[in-house]
């Protein structure tokens, strides 16, 4: 092994400056890293809440890029036989990791301001004259430190020149292969370490995907990308077409007009409510009303565990819910558009299942997306947006600070027991006193994966098998659920508040052979529970087909307000038809429609996850092989439905 070493840095020689100034850069990367995890984003808020479950995965990511772009430079640098050509690829390495560096500052800064990497899209987006002042007045008006980002950009590259200098002074003396021979394996230890931290010993989607460095970036656009558009403009006419057709068919409201399809209107979703609607006596009476909306998103609350759901499970592992279900309006067949969390409170959000490729909360936020929470802030709601969970995780808090008036989160309220206890006082206290309707969203956290989050969970019950533990956290949720209802439903503002419930996304835990999220769209995954309960509904259990695109619309008619969106779902308070699901996930896509509901692998290519009746909610009776032509039907409308969705997630407003 020595001589092998020997031998390589004799090689190496005239280049052996290429071990030193990979290590200087990536001193340098380190501090672009914490001046963007432990500082507050342009807005005043922190970048992330928890920037030490960030910093370890950004300093291993680094090491092992600039490791691997030192290996290709080194190997380079070894079959050439001429020492001006050795010299000339350490110069070139040099610039090579100079660009990637102040890029790298570029997109750190992009994040902080707009959430979202910096990506060919967004370039294309951002590329005219306008937006380079944009930028300053952004720098001029951060809330972190104003002009900081110009001074790291003037002192970066002499700093990391600095430090190239000063690692090149410590490897100088009598013996100067010795400390390259330490050098070389201590970086090859710790290259394995960060490989196994990151990948084996503490994963997170999420994380992985904010940290992406930029030359990951560059490389899975030019590479692997997966980013083209869905449909070509002209493709998007057409589509659009067939989608309006379907969706007036659907709702049965000739009341909303499509605005004319054209190659230059890019917004085939975008819908007006015609005056008639606009000033119908219903809408009047209840924008009147001037009604207050409790939005809670259950976490990983499954429909079959849901105990009004599923009768034949007893004890039930939500009492509580059961109950509410009992006096509430019940969609029983409301499936998520998009998993994981991500995925579904989008989803619920814009009424537009969530991108069959893209990683839609970090990749789109260049985009303008309306929600149902900023049409209700535009007409005149004080809207709040409080998560368990830290929103910044996945990327969740950058799109809510765009919709909403307040965003609240602290790392000290992560059970639903203490998150409900300050809501409720919250609401009572602030909301409440405002003068002003208020929209109120909260996301829990305690039923989460690995199910073993709910407080006082005894180390007894944590060893179950996760189909038990998921029913102790869902019945811990729901006590809190029970005891944050309790708390304000006494008050007066109450009487004029919808209280709805739904999840985020279902679990999958081995039903049809499926215990991950990414397997696919079966019922153990997205079939959720959803309610509405409040002044003038009436209790029902309704069985018409739902998924999460569908709740934006119901909620503005409840609240009155009939805007122009872009919104792919229907009223569920319109009496009308069987319905219509869609969702998006991890490869697959389904459709509910005709009392049918289809999964199939996203992109299309024939292979059919299974075909069931709308009604076999557990989804026994697989009926792909026996209604070939049927499936076939509802997957080539799946597919136009899905390209015209993600088209129109890609373009927006």
């Amino acid at each position: 092994m020595k001589e092998f070493i020997q031998k390589v840095l004799v090689r190496l020689e005239p280049s052996k400056n290429l071990i030193f100034i990979s290590l200087a850069f990536w001193v340098s990367h380190i501090i672009l890293r914490i001046l963007l995890l432990f500082r507050n984003n342009p807005y005043g808020f922190p970048f992330v809440s928890k920037p030490d479950w960030y910093i370890f995965h950004a300093v291993c990511i680094d090491f092992l890029w600039i490791c691997n772009s030192l290996i290709v430079f080194a190997l380079i640098s070894l079959i050439a036989q001429k020492a001006s050509f050795k010299i000339f690829v350490t110069r070139l390495y040099a610039i090579f990791h100079s660009v990637v560096l102040l890029f790298t500052l570029l997109d750190n800064e992009v994040q902080r301001f707009l959430g979202s990497h910096l990506t060919f899209g967004l370039t294309n987006t951002y590329k005219d004259a306008s937006s380079i002042a944009m930028f300053y007045d952004y720098v001029a008006n951060d809330l972190s430190v104003p002009y900081l980002q110009f001074v790291v950009l003037v002192f970066i590259l002499p700093l990391t020149y600095f430090v190239f200098k000063f690692l090149m002074r410590k490897r100088t003396g009598l013996n100067a292969n010795a400390p390259v021979k330490k050098t070389i394996i201590a970086m090859a230890i710790f290259y394995v370490a960060s490989f196994l931290f990151i990948n084996y010993i503490w994963t997170g989607n999420a994380r992985m995907a904010k940290l992406r460095p930029f030359v990951s970036l560059v490389y899975n656009e030019l590479f692997n990308s997966t980013q083209n558009a869905s449909l070509a403009d002209d493709e998007a006419v057409k589509f659009g077409k067939a989608y309006q057709d379907l969706w007036q068919k659907v709702e049965g409201d000739s009341l909303w007009k499509f605005a004319k399809a054209s190659a230059d209107s890019k917004i085939p979703l975008y819908r007006i409510p015609a005056e008639a609607l606009h000033q119908s006596e219903n809408l009047q009476a209840k924008r009147k009303e001037h009604p207050n909306f409790i939005f809670i998103f259950m976490e990983s609350h499954r429909g079959l565990n849901t105990g009004y759901m599923n009768p034949q499970i007893q004890p039930s592992p939500t009492p509580f819910l059961d109950t509410l279900a009992m006096n509430s309006h019940t969609w029983d067949r409301m499936h998520a558009s998009g998993v994981p969390t991500t995925g579904g409170v989008l989803s619920t959000h814009i009424g537009i299942p969530h991108h069959s490729k893209l990683s839609q909360a970090t990749e789109l936020t260049h985009v303008t997306l309306p929600s149902f929470a900023s049409i209700l802030t535009d007409s005149g709601y004080v809207t709040h947006y409080f998560s368990a969970a830290d929103p910044a995780w996945d990327n969740l808090g950058v799109w809510m600070s765009k919709w909403y008036t307040g965003v609240h989160y602290d790392r000290n309220r992560e059970d639903d027991s203490t998150f409900f206890d300050h809501a409720a006082t919250y609401m009572n206290d602030t909301l409440a006193k405002i003068g002003k309707p208020f929209l109120a969203t909260f996301a829990t956290r305690s039923n989460h994966y690995p199910f073993n989050f709910a407080a006082g969970m005894t180390e007894e019950d944590k060893q179950k098998p996760l189909t038990d533990r998921i029913n102790i956290t869902m019945r811990y949720a729901d006590r809190q659920l029970a005891h944050f209802v309790r708390a304000i439903q006494k008050q007066e503002w109450y009487k004029n508040t919808y209280l709805i419930v739904i999840a985020d996304h279902a679990f999958p835990l081995g039903e049809n052979g499926v215990s991950t999220m990414n397997g696919g769209a079966f019922s153990n995954a997205t079939w959720i529970p959803f309610l509405i309960h409040g002044k003038g509904i009436e209790p029902y259990r309704d069985t018409t087909t739902t998924s999460q695109i569908d709740v934006a619309p119901t909620i503005l008619e409840l609240a009155g307000i009939a805007a122009p969106n872009i919104f792919m779902g229907h009223n569920l308070l319109r009496g009308h038809g069987e319905g219509l699901s869609l969702g998006a996930y991890f490869g697959y896509a389904d459709i509910g429609y005709n009392g049918k509901r289809l999964i199939a692998k996203y992109p299309i290519n024939g292979e059919i996850q299974g075909l069931f009746d709308d009604g076999d909610m557990h989804q026994t009776n697989n009926l792909a092989e026996s209604n070939n032509a049927e499936a076939k039907t509802l997957e080539n409308l799946l597919d136009t439905l899905i390209k015209i969705s993600d088209y129109s997630l890609e373009h927006g407003l």
